[in-house]
């Protein structure tokens, strides 16, 4: 497994975002620019270009990359469907993944205050307790990072607590590594299959 972590999050110029735009796939150029405003079209094609550089890297894959998806909604790189990859972004930066292996990764922003609801919601009791901006964002990225590598989504603690039962103890049947980087703020944490 190989990831990359981009938090130069520095605004595109007009011709830096065009000349970006069209070494990616017509795929890609449709979903970036879907995306409202111009920061999350650039962190978009931003998680994309990691994606190409490492397939480049790893596999010597230099044509950008076309996806399909899976019944469970994860995509694959058609043709080389043998390749396992995430991407994930947010507003102080994107991160890729790739493996031979299943892979997920989440990269998010710290938030300054810990959304309640939302704690209660994906977080057991003993992961409520002292919770704090950082540990809530520790905790989310590790789950999210699960349920891409896995293909599922966060839909409530009933699917979750099976999944991730007491993960974050060492019982669990993944690998996680977290990076943490408060004064950028945001964590990233990447997911494989342990070994």
């Amino acid at each position: 497994m190989r990831y990359l972590i981009d938090d130069n999050m520095t605004p595109m110029t007009e011709g830096q975002f065009n000349d970006c735009l069209s070494k990616v796939s017509e795929q890609r150029r449709q979903k970036v620019l879907k995306y409202k405003f111009q920061a999350g079209r650039e962190q978009s094609l931003r998680a994309y270009m990691l994606l190409q550089r490492l397939i480049k890297e790893e596999y010597g894959i230099t044509e950008p990359p076309v996806f399909r998806e899976l019944e469970n909604g994860k995509p694959v790189i058609i043709g080389h469907e043998d390749i396992h990859f995430n991407m994930s972004h947010c507003k102080y930066a994107v991160a890729c993944a790739v493996s031979n292996e299943p892979v997920g990764i989440d990269v998010e922003r710290i938030q300054e205050k810990v959304n309640d609801d939302l704690a209660k919601y994906v977080l057991s009791d003993d992961e409520l307790k002292d919770i704090t901006p950082l540990k809530f964002t520790r905790l989310w990225t590790m789950k999210e990072a699960v349920v891409k590598l896995t293909g599922r989504g966060i839909t409530g603690k009933e699917q979750l607590r099976p999944l991730l039962s007491d993960f974050h103890k060492g019982n669990s049947p993944w690998q996680i590594i977290t990076k943490e980087f408060p004064e950028k703020k945001y964590v990233v944490s990447i997911c494989s299959n342990a070994k």
